[in-house]
């Protein structure tokens, strides 16, 4: 079930673009496929909550990077 503050994954990568974490829809998507970052399938889609986002710039984030 989506929740109020669920972002599908362009609506996420938009909001970690205003934060100033830019981030590509592809390059989301394969951190949320990898599992590197909180997210949930529902249907065919995957949403983020708004609360993990500064979670996941900080696991998108250069510094982060293994």
């Amino acid at each position: 079930m989506v929740m109020p503050d669920d972002l599908k994954l362009t609506d996420a990568a938009h909001a970690l673009a205003a934060r100033g974490t830019p981030v590509t829809y592809r390059a989301l998507w394969g951190a949320v496929v990898e599992g590197r970052v909180p997210a949930q399938r529902i249907g065919a889609r995957w949403v983020v909550r708004s609360a993990d986002l500064a979670t996941i710039a900080d696991r998108l984030s250069p510094s982060h990077a293994a």
